[in-house]
């Protein structure tokens, strides 16, 4: 039998941000085939574990500069979200954020950068949601529901 407080460090806490051009275009990057998890799998602009004792904004703020190298931007929060709340796999906070500079992206986890307009996602995703990472579709489909697509 586990303790709350057991159980509580065992959930997964994430942070997605979700990057748009300011004609409307989302930046989707594919995960490098070398990666553990969802390897060559399209995936939010930004995604990363949320460390102990670290807050959900500065976890955003980090991996921001470490997967694309942006830095000095203010992200917006638009989401939070339990795991049962849209049926995904961890505790998670998303933002948004509209960048229209140059990324330099992590070229080891990342093999390559699309622009995609919505359209060009939900079509993706229809074909084939595996090749998104895991909770992407869901995420997708409520920012497409809530109007911040």
């Amino acid at each position: 039998m586990h303790t709350v407080r057991e159980l509580l460090i065992d959930f997964n806490r994430v942070i997605n941000i979700m990057i748009f051009t300011s004609n409307n275009k989302i930046i989707v990057p594919k995960r490098s085939s070398n990666r553990r998890l969802f390897p060559n799998c399209y995936d939010c602009s930004v995604g990363g574990q949320v460390s102990s004792g670290e807050t959900y904004e500065h976890a955003a703020y980090r991996e921001l500069e470490e997967e694309l190298g942006i830095t000095n931007v203010e992200l917006e929060e638009i989401g939070y979200f339990k795991p049962y709340d849209i049926d995904t796999s961890a505790f998670s906070k998303m933002y948004k954020l509209v960048y229209d500079s140059e990324l330099n992206y992590d070229k080891d986890g990342i093999q390559e950068v699309f622009y995609m307009n919505k359209d060009e996602i939900r079509k993706l995703i229809e074909e084939n949601p595996l090749q998104f990472k895991g909770d992407y579709p869901k995420f997708f489909k409520w920012l497409d529901e809530n109007g911040m697509l």
